[in-house]
């Protein structure tokens, strides 16, 4: 039996709790899970609340406040899954921790990896894991009562931002193109989830610009919490505009939800899109043409249908949980035994040959 602590950050986001969460559950008979978060009073009384853990015991630390408190209480066996943008202050101290700590990091994109590495982290402790889609909590078919309670008309185009509105996430860049498109034909309209700490920003951007109608944010107005996956049924077009590091997972969700996806030809997004194959794509800074991608996919409806389809095939084809699940219990295993960590690899497909293998 080997026995895994999953230590999370309060604010780990959306990627990291869906992750913990998935392998606490799925993880199967050999491996006994139990969580810890690191709530109100911080690391202090985090660490007032948990024992020492045992020598054989595993620390997932999600996040760095889970890192520093998985280090403080004399974690033997530490797993660290960084925050979805992890500032250069916390790069620093992972890789200080690294040289008294058996520490195995494991990062969600190849492009997170790569900073890592580029920062002094030991190749052979660095590894990449991608996120693990769900596929059962994805609903494909128009829920015309959801839009309807989101705010919007039958006739609206609803821009879907991905994920939680963070600075990382640059959901503003994505407002100022739809501002854009909004000005052209008022049907188009913008949906975010209402989670982060810029969404307050991001929500403000439609009153400074005198445009009330703009956006829809789906907790905000509905007064409850929603599951990411909730808001599939409400969307016609996946708007990402992430310029760093970040949670990829809401993005693959709407690959694999077959919603035609408009993005920045950022490192992170193009990890896992190519324009006019699984995307339309625009280079960063430039809303402009952002929107204009926009109106190019809503002229073809050919093109909509292909590069949704194609999106959807690569998303069961490298997304699939059960690899996410495996190459954990590998993880857990050689780090149980104190062996070499080696990742079975997935080979490189066609929509995913810029990033390689991390």
């Amino acid at each position: 039996m080997i026995r895994v602590l999953q230590l999370l950050d309060l604010d780990a986001g959306f990627q990291a709790a869906r992750g913990a969460a998935t392998l606490a559950r799925e993880l199967g008979a050999d491996f006994e899970v139990r969580a810890e978060t690191i709530r109100g009073g911080g690391i202090a009384r985090t660490l007032a609340r948990l024992q020492r853990p045992a020598s054989d015991v595993i620390v997932h630390a999600w996040g760095g406040r889970a890192l520093a408190a998985a280090n403080l209480v004399g974690a033997a066996r530490v797993v660290y899954s960084p925050s979805d943008s992890p500032s250069a202050g916390s790069l620093k101290w992972a890789r200080a921790a690294m040289g008294y700590r058996d520490i195995q990091v494991i990062c969600p994109s190849a492009t997170l990896r790569r900073a890592y590495i580029e920062r002094g982290m030991p190749l052979g402790r660095c590894h990449l894991i991608r996120p693990g889609v769900e596929f059962g909590r994805i609903k494909r078919r128009r829920d015309n009562a959801l839009r309807a309670a989101l705010g919007f008309e039958a006739g609206d185009r609803v821009l879907l931002l991905p994920g939680e509105s963070t600075r990382a996430s640059n959901h503003r860049a994505a407002m100022w193109a739809a501002a854009i498109l909004h000005v052209i034909d008022p049907k188009y309209r913008v949906l975010c989830w209402g989670r982060g700490e810029d969404v307050a920003g991001v929500t403000a951007y439609a009153r400074h610009q005198k445009q009330p109608r703009l956006i829809s944010a789906a907790e905000q107005r509905l007064k409850r919490a929603v599951e990411f996956e909730e808001l599939l049924p409400a969307a016609d077009i996946v708007l990402a505009t992430a310029d760093r590091p970040v949670a990829t997972l809401p993005v693959v969700i709407g690959m694999a939800a077959a919603l035609p996806i408009v993005a920045t030809a950022s490192e992170v997004l193009s990890e896992l899109l190519e324009d006019r194959h699984t995307a339309l794509l625009a280079r960063p800074g430039s809303p402009k043409l952002l929107a204009r991608r926009v109106l190019d996919l809503e002229e073809d409806a050919n093109l909509q249908w292909a590069i949704a389809d194609m999106a959807r095939t690569e998303a069961y084809e490298y997304f699939a949980l059960t690899r996410f699940l495996n190459q954990h219990r590998s993880l857990y295993r050689q780090t149980a035994e104190g062996a070499a960590v080696e990742l079975p690899e997935h080979a490189a497909g066609p929509g995913l040959r810029f990033h390689g293998r991390g």
